[in-house]
């Protein structure tokens, strides 16, 4: 017997390229009837106006409509939605989730989510176990508990291995980690990864495990070819199919969420422009605001936060969200005098100023220049001010800033730091609240 096994990975809410994938899928039902379909976690973006107006649960939808079977959560799940946002995403699934890694403070997992899936297909018995990235103080802000993956997985494979024919990890947790859990734990027999965008044309062999990975935003369908005598599993085999090649599939998402979006939120005239390059109002009222807001002695952002500028007199939920469509949280970070004026004098430098960023939950193009408010500089003296007065090397300071610069990327300084981050907030509730006080 010969099964298909189909997965998807980090769609990233790219809603065209998934509806080709749904007509993929039922075409091969219909010419197959052994098939199962699994997706890996990050189909959630609120970048996208349609996820953002239903907050993940037309995404959810869109997955009955494929036929997933089970699913797992990614960072974008776990993370960009509020901890009641997340217990409510998967009331309409009718499909089955799993993720052993993430707990409330109670140690009961989400709402809907299991710690592994035992299924029988074709006569077979699969046992699925999902696992997710480990953002420990983002999730902690959030009201969970993100525990060590690989040993989670471990666990569920103990308690899983008797009872099933098939062992396949559901892993959001990238590429390197899936090469390690081939090596270190026993009995598992594939690996489907995610979380890195990674992707192998013909699956990634480690241990006799066999790993599957299908890129990002929906650019791929991975499939594996699983032959059985009787239940037992005695050949494997990757592939992936390219989405450019697939025909295309009408779909209105992006309209149907900027009509879920159109409310007003600022009456009044009003001038945002975007502006790369100079100092702009837009920009200007966001750093002050994220300084206001956070508490802090300074802020630090970024003028490619600003993706479409605005002038009118009815600013919508769906005009903000255009604007600042990033996924990003503020986090106000504790840093010496010493460390504040290395981190304005890299700024100053802005040696991203022309960069196309991806990624680190940034969704604009270019990066263009840092701005800050309330820092004040003679850069020919290297003299730096905070609120009007010379900076002290041997005193402590607060910065507001985005959590998309404490990877380690733009400010190594931000990395080992004491930092506080601001949950669920993104930086377009920050804008809403700047042009309420306006």
């Amino acid at each position: 017997m010969e099964l298909k096994l189909y997965h998807t990975n980090d769609v990233h809410s790219h809603l065209t390229t998934y509806q080709k994938i749904i007509r993929f899928l039922d075409d091969k039902r219909a010419q197959l009837p052994s098939t199962y379909y699994v997706d890996l976690g990050d189909h959630v973006d609120r970048s996208h106006p349609y996820t953002e107006g239903t907050l993940g649960k037309g995404n959810v939808e869109l997955l009955n409509r494929a036929g997933a079977g089970v699913v797992t959560i990614g960072n974008n799940e776990g993370i960009t939605l509020t901890h009641q946002d997340l217990e409510q995403l998967y009331d309409k699934a009718d499909f089955q989730i799993t993720c052993c890694n993430v707990f409330d403070h109670d140690g009961q997992l989400p709402r809907h989510i299991v710690p592994h899936v035992m299924e029988i297909i074709e006569g077979v018995t699969f046992g699925f176990v999902g696992a997710t990235a480990e953002f420990t103080p983002f999730y902690k802000a959030l009201g969970w508990t993100v525990t060590e993956p690989i040993e989670a997985i471990r666990g569920q494979v103990e308690v899983m291995r008797e009872k099933c024919d098939v062992v396949v990890v559901l892993s959001h947790l990238g590429k390197f980690a899936d090469q390690r859990i081939a090596e270190e734990v026993p009995d598992i027999d594939i690996i489907l990864g995610a979380h890195t965008h990674h992707h192998f044309d013909n699956g990634d062999l480690v241990n006799g495990v066999l790993i599957g990975a299908a890129g990002r935003y929906g650019e791929y369908i991975g499939e594996m070819t699983l032959t059985f005598d009787d239940t037992t599993l005695i050949k494997k085999q990757a592939t992936l199919i390219n989405t450019d090649e697939l025909a295309y599939s009408e779909e209105d998402y992006y309209e149907q969420g900027k009509v879920l979006l159109d409310e007003v939120i600022h009456n009044g005239a009003i001038v945002l422009p975007r502006r790369l390059y100079s100092a702009s109002y837009t920009t200007a009222l966001l750093a002050r605001e994220l300084r206001v807001l956070l508490d802090a002695d300074c802020s630090l952002i970024n003028s490619g936060l600003i993706v479409t500028g605005y002038e009118g007199t009815e600013f919508t939920k769906y005009d903000l969200h255009q604007m600042l469509p990033h996924p990003i949280n503020p986090v106000k970070i504790t840093l010496s005098g010493r460390e504040l004026m290395e981190v304005i004098a890299m700024s100053m430098k802005h040696e991203y100023r022309d960069a196309i960023v991806k990624g680190f939950g940034f969704r604009g193009d270019i990066f263009g220049m840092y701005v800050m408010d309330n820092i004040g500089m003679m850069e020919s003296e290297r003299q730096y001010f905070v609120n009007g007065r010379l900076i002290d090397p041997h005193e402590d300071y607060t910065l507001a800033t985005l959590d998309m610069y404490t990877f380690g990327r733009f400010f190594p300084q931000f990395v080992q730091n004491e930092k506080e981050y601001f949950m669920p907030e993104f930086l377009r509730d920050v804008m809403k609240i700047a042009l309420d006080n306006c």
